[in-house]
């Protein structure tokens, strides 16, 4: 949300009024999930969206009325064959769209820690109120006691997941919307197929560091898109850092004095997925060496090797994609077969 959050701040910061759309609820196929978001000005521009394009119009024009009379509204999209051309939903899904005026409190970009915002949307008084839930702390309240337990407890599970959804408590209906810390990728190995990584993995939400000792490969210019750039060994800055639940290592260097050190700190370690470039052969050979070192079968038994999914990649950008694809299917939890053969409802969500 952090570009959404951009242009909110240039157009508040110009006096102009905005209001916020967030989908809470999706029933069957849609485009966006629960969560997503659009803003749109009190002049009519619009940043983000809440569809694929099908609903967006409609929303503003919610969006402006909601301006004008300074309380927030559920409206709700589905598939009409009469008004499909009007406004609908064309994949054929449902969705529900909790409308308000600029709120004081959203989640905020790339937290420290997993953070819960709990919205009053349905229920006999109170819509809009807020409320932040943390693990260690609550500010706000939802306007009655046992509605704020039910809403913390329910805060705290979809931290864990990092899922928002609505929760319902008695008479009311509460939207939990979820910010998780940025995934971290580490990319060791200043290489060809980094630079179409790094930039790939930018723009798909990861906070990308590049590593490398070498001065003349790992560079600014070459890694524009890197939020850091350690030219030093690898194994040294995962012992300064070291990885986290949150954390993704690819391992590119395709050269053992980069590629073993680093392996034997990330797979032991919490890290979501680690991956190391190499053929087959490679890989045996690797995780030979990695159980000679010491290294516990198990831990071995994490190495995405050969690294990405098969989609015949073998240009530097496919093979990138098909990284990419792997680490986005580990965070999902996903096991990145064709979308064609997943019997999962929602394919997009």
């Amino acid at each position: 949300m952090d570009e959404l959050q951009d242009v909110i701040a240039r157009w508040t910061t110009a006096g102009r009024r905005v209001a916020l759309a967030t989908v809470i609820n999706v029933e069957g196929s849609a485009p966006r999930g629960e969560g997503a978001k659009m803003a749109v000005s009190e002049d009519g521009a619009i940043a983000g969206s809440v569809s694929g394009g099908c609903v967006e119009a409609a929303v503003a024009h919610e969006a402006l009325e909601v301006l004008e009379a300074h309380e927030p509204r559920i409206v709700s999209y589905d598939i009409d064959r009469a008004t499909i051309w009007e406004v609908g939903l064309s994949c054929g899904g449902a969705i529900d769209v909790f409308i308000e005026p600029l709120p004081s409190v959203v989640p905020e970009d790339d937290p420290p820690a997993p953070v819960a915002v709990c919205t009053v949307v349905r229920g006999p008084q109170g819509i809009g109120r807020k409320m932040r839930v943390t693990a260690q702390a609550v500010e706000g309240s939802l306007g009655d006691a046992a509605v704020d337990a039910a809403a913390v407890a329910a805060a705290r599970r979809r931290c864990e997941t990092g899922t928002p959804g609505m929760e319902r408590s008695g008479e009311y209906d509460i939207f939990v919307d979820v910010a998780l810390p940025q995934p971290r990728l580490l990319l060791v190995g200043a290489v060809h197929i980094a630079e179409h990584l790094c930039a790939m993995a930018a723009r798909a939400g990861f906070r990308v560091a590049i590593i490398d000792p070498r001065p003349a490969l790992c560079t600014r210019e070459r890694f524009p898109d890197a939020r850091d750039i350690f030219v030093r060994w690898p194994d040294e800055v995962l012992a300064e850092y070291p990885p986290d639940a949150g954390t993704y290592v690819a391992v590119l260097a395709h050269d053992e004095k980069f590629d073993d050190p680093t392996l034997l700190r990330a797979l032991p370690s919490p890290a979501r997925y680690v991956g190391a470039i190499g053929s087959k052969k490679t890989q045996a050979k690797r995780r030979e060496r990695l159980i000679a070192a010491g290294l516990a079968p198990e831990h071995v038994a994490r190495l995405h090797g050969p690294i990405g999914l098969d989609i015949g990649a073998r240009t530097p950008a496919e093979i990138a994609v098909s990284i990419l694809a792997e680490m986005i299917a580990a965070r999902s939890q996903r096991s990145g077969i064709s979308l064609r053969d997943s019997s999962a409802e929602r394919i997009h969500a």
